[in-house]
């Protein structure tokens, strides 16, 4: 038998942020899933918190986000007070904004926070560039301290992560306002062609090694999307030829390794575009690359 580790779970029960509804059943699935239960075979020991879903509903879609990610921080922030490994899982990826600004406020200013962002998409548009207003679409920009105060303000007035300590992975299917953000920022972005080209091994080393100087803290921000639909279907904004299932597990391997690495979060899983169980399968074993 494995030595156990303790994984605490916070599942982010919406999908407000987003297009498509779909993905705030995505938490409640995986907690009923096999793969999950499997998990303690493998020498995980799951912790289930309390699910951040909507309470006052008597809000606009903005305020909403910013209470359920307000609730998210502070969860976030308890559990990396606690030197505790988490997992967050989506719902959409707005849980971004609460899941970092609660580490940013755990840890700074005594620490930098460096995070790996995995995504078919740059999720770096404001208000002001996007044409569809989903706030599933800007959660980098907020965490850069760019957007709308309610939420980049979290927890923490100043920017949650400075540009030097982010990198992007995967990314495809992006509009040209969040890349000028992101390029008039020089954040670090592995195109899909590189990491084709590359392998995710290498750009996902690279990566690691850039965001964890100095020993510094870093987490994973995974959006389903950026795995290619044939091996992850269950997604709402499926994006062709993405990153392989089985190489991006095996390529996370490499986290363990760091003690810096404090923690994950996945999401845009939408359980009911899912395909014979394969996207929620590959999540358990997602989870377990990055913490066994």
């Amino acid at each position: 038998m494995h030595t156990i580790k303790e994984l605490h779970v916070i599942s982010y029960a919406s999908d407000l942020g987003g297009a498509k509804t779909g993905s705030r059943h995505g938490p409640d699935v995986l907690k009923q899933s096999v793969y999950f239960q499997q998990l303690y075979e493998k020498g995980l020991q799951l912790h289930w918190q309390h699910p951040i879903q909507l309470s006052d509903t008597n809000l606009s879609k903005l305020q909403k986000i910013a209470q359920l990610c307000q609730v998210l921080a502070e969860s976030v922030e308890g559990l990396v007070q606690q030197k505790k490994k988490f997992i967050v899982l989506g719902g959409d990826h707005s849980c971004a904004i609460g899941t970092w600004s609660g580490v940013a406020n755990a840890i700074l200013p005594q620490q930098s926070l460096g995070l790996i962002w995995i995504d078919a998409h740059l999720d770096s548009h404001t208000f002001q560039t996007s044409q569809t207003g989903n706030i599933h679409g800007m959660p980098l920009a907020c965490l850069l301290g760019e957007g709308e105060s309610s939420l980049t303000q979290i927890k923490y007035p100043e920017p949650k992560i400075k540009p030097q300590f982010i990198c992007l992975i995967g990314a495809r299917s992006f509009e040209k306002g969040e890349e000028d953000l992101l390029k008039r920022l020089n954040v670090r972005i592995f195109y899909m062609d590189e990491v084709k080209a590359r392998g995710i091994e290498a750009v996902l080393k690279e990566a690691i090694e850039q965001v964890s100087q100095n020993g510094q803290v870093f987490g994973v921000s995974l959006d389903i999307d950026s795995i290619d639909p044939v091996d992850a279907p269950g997604t709402g904004v499926a994006e062709p030829n993405g990153i392989s299932g089985e190489a991006l597990c095996q390529a996370l391997k490499q986290v363990t390794r760091y003690p810096g690495f404090i923690g994950a979060e996945i999401a845009e899983f939408d359980p009911r575009r899912d395909q014979n169980q394969k996207t929620e399968k590959l999540i358990a074993q997602l989870i377990a690359a990055m913490n066994v």
